[in-house]
């Protein structure tokens, strides 16, 4: 990179460290102590927990890794450490609370933007080629905030954002059990790119996809309700013996946050407000499970993983793939639903600039989608910088979601980007889609 270039994407660096630490001040600065250092629920941190251990990975890799600092308090490293506490026990941990908390996020950042501003790009270390470690922070934080706005939506008995307003918007009419073609054969999946990506979706290699179709929009709620009329939470065979054992331990009967209204129809509630359920919208806080009992009730199936990106990103007219369906340059408005901006999903048709080459629509934004694929490497992968992101995860227990929710940062919100989880989680904000083999293609 010439010297112009390195100065321009220092700043871009510091503009994104700070953009994002501007977020998560305005999410939880309207937040009281209770709902800040309070466990609510084991499955998910106390909110103050996340904000601590955005500073300490922000101490680790910039002051630490990169300046050779010795630990701000070496009892940070253990608290915040999330492999040695799993989250149903980090409420009993001896965190920050809120003051020290921002204090050590401000120290630390001080810190940080000295190290951006001096130190040199070497671009034959990985971490600081092109600022890698710099972006690799703003992504964490960022994903910790669509974290925490996961667990402030699991409590009825929160108004943590009082102004919060649904945004008005109006979608086309159009047809929610839309299919596209897409041709078999092979495309170039995943990335190299060293600048954002992470390890995990890394290489770019070629894969061979069979011809199949995909639902053009993501599965809405006038769909998944009609599979909860059918009885499709009462019929056993539309469930794996997996699906049958978590339907039988949860008890759910429908999405996390639907609620039956007085005349029959569904009600949601988010964020501590309740109000009618657009019946256009993705639906959305489903398990892997219920994804897949659906899929079974239409006669389709989830999209593999490999499916998923090869719809979202080849042009058949060019036989290359894109960085986003869209093309190579970022997310705005007209886009994607992203970053916050809706409180929720955006009806299907919502965003036509945002469709791939091959027609298919909200890919990225409103909510992320459950693919069939096991979380495993791709060939040719190496770890890269620290194996706890995500190595430690590969196996059978894990299923990948891919795209991006109305939560997800700009920063994170690639077609390339893997998410993953267990098949019994629903508070993510995911959706799914399905695919469809050529033998029931309609």
């Amino acid at each position: 990179m010439t010297d112009i270039a390195i100065d321009d994407r220092r700043r871009l660096l510091e503009s994104r460290l700070e953009a994002v630490r501007s977020r998560t001040h305005r999410m939880i600065d309207p937040l009281d102590e209770d709902a800040l250092e309070r466990q609510h629920q084991s499955i998910m941190s106390p909110l103050v927990w996340d904000v601590g251990h955005v500073g300490n990975f922000e101490e680790l890799w910039l002051l630490r890794v990169l300046g050779g600092r010795d630990p701000h308090d070496e009892r940070l490293d253990h608290v915040y450490n999330p492999f040695e506490n799993p989250r149903w026990c980090r409420g009993d941990l001896d965190f920050l609370r809120r003051r020290e908390a921002l204090e050590y996020l401000r120290d630390v950042r001080q810190d940080a933007l000295t190290f951006l501003r001096r130190r040199p790009f070497d671009p034959e270390d990985g971490l600081m080629r092109d600022g890698y470690v710099f972006d690799m922070v703003v992504q964490h934080e960022a994903q910790h905030q669509e974290t925490m706005l996961q667990a402030l939506d699991l409590r009825p008995d929160l108004d943590p954002y009082p102004l919060l307003r649904r945004a008005e918007h109006r979608a086309p009419d159009v047809d929610d059990t839309a299919r596209v073609t897409v041709p078999g054969g092979p495309f170039l999946m995943g990335t190299d790119d060293r600048t954002s990506a992470y390890d995990n979706e890394r290489p770019a290699h070629t894969v061979h996809v069979d011809g199949f179709a995909i639902d053009r929009y993501p599965v809405t709620v006038r769909r998944y309700a009609a599979f909860i009329a059918a009885g499709g939470y009462e019929t056993e065979d539309w469930w794996s013996p997996e699906g049958r054992k978590w339907l039988a331990d949860s008890g759910h009967s429908a999405p996390q946050g639907w609620v039956r209204a007085v005349d029959g129809g569904w009600l949601v509630r988010r964020f501590g407000h309740v109000f009618p359920l657009d019946p256009a919208e993705p639906v959305q806080h489903v398990s892997y499970h219920e994804s897949e009992a659906f899929a079974r009730w239409e006669g389709g199936r989830l999209p593999t993983e490999a499916e998923w990106e090869k719809a979202a990103v080849f042009d058949p007219a060019t036989g290359t793939s894109r960085r986003y369906p869209w093309g190579d340059t970022a997310a705005t408005r007209r886009h994607a639903n992203l970053d916050h901006r809706a409180w929720g999903p955006m009806p299907v048709g919502s965003f036509p600039a945002g469709r791939s080459p091959l027609g298919v629509e909200q890919l990225i934004g409103d909510v992320y989608e459950w693919t069939s694929t096991h979380f495993r490497p791709y060939p040719g992968y190496a770890t890269f910088p620290y194996p706890e992101y995500s190595e430690v995860f590969f196996g059978e227990e894990h299923r990948v979601l891919r795209g991006a929710s109305w939560a997800t940062s700009p920063l994170v919100a690639r077609a390339t980007f893997r998410n993953w989880d267990l098949p019994i989680r629903r508070q993510i904000f995911a959706g799914f889609r399905l695919a469809w083999d050529p033998e029931v293609v309609r």
